[in-house]
């Protein structure tokens, strides 16, 4: 039996969602079934909608609605996302909880964090329930120790020459 890990892609440069779909399709090609539920991340089509033609083996699901502009300190609007995004990790517990995939994205978790949606505390004692064959990759762009420190694999994103 395979032994699950946590991995994490974080940092300001660009790939993080496509390195962990590339590494979720990679073990589609070894017979494993790959959930993806995003977080924070509001207009995400180029890379979400191809996924959508690998189902039912590679899952997407977005709870949150599509916003063209953000205002966070708009407090009706803060609470609209807070509440997309529990929706989102109550089932993201669920899944881990059940085993129903062998590898969980949570494309977006650590923005999700970094914002205060989610605690720490909830994102462990999650991960601490899963089934011990699954892996759950966690992207987004900051990290925090417990984080670091809960992670089996850390890989951090960087543009050493940006996008013009």
């Amino acid at each position: 039996m395979r032994k699950g890990n946590v991995f994490v892609y974080y940092g300001s440069g660009k790939g993080k969602t496509s390195l962990a779909i590339g590494r979720g399709i990679r073990q589609l090609g070894q017979g494993h079934s790959v959930t993806m539920i995003q977080f924070m991340d509001y207009d995400n089509k180029t890379e979400i909608t191809p996924l959508k033609k690998l189902e039912p083996d590679f899952r997407v699901f977005c709870f949150e609605k599509a916003r063209d502009c953000i205002d966070e300190t708009d407090e009706c609007v803060k609470k609209e996302i807070l509440n997309e995004i529990r929706v989102g990790f109550t089932f993201a517990k669920k899944i881990l909880e059940t085993g129903e995939c062998d590898i969980l994205i949570l494309n977006g978790i650590l923005d999700a964090l970094e914002k205060g949606y989610i605690s720490v505390e909830e994102v462990q004692s999650a991960l601490c329930k899963r089934a011990s064959y699954m892996d759950v990759m966690l992207t987004g762009e900051h990290i925090n120790a417990e984080v670091f420190e809960y992670a089996d694999f850390v890989y951090t994103i960087t543009a050493e020459k940006e996008e013009e």
